[in-house]
């Protein structure tokens, strides 16, 4: 069984839960920090506000950050 993280709701400070929608952030400055950042769109469990925020943050020369920008690009 696989534990989804949860980030805080901006709106009423819940718990945010994943809804699998992920994208490889792919701004100037994300790069030049050297870092494949991975963002999510999330789903509070008690507003239901849906919201936007970092999910991973991985090396950009890893074998993590070249499977992620592969499940990107096939999505």
């Amino acid at each position: 069984m696989s534990k989804k993280k949860t980030k805080e709701c901006p709106e009423c400070g819940g718990e945010g839960v994943p809804t699998g929608k992920t994208w490889p952030l792919t701004s100037p400055m994300a790069l030049m920090s050297g870092k494949l950042i991975i963002m999510g769109t999330l789903e509070c469990q008690d507003c239901g506000n849906k919201f936007r925020k970092k999910l991973k943050e991985l090396p950009l020369e890893g074998p993590e950050a070249k499977k992620e920008m592969e499940n990107s690009k096939e999505e």
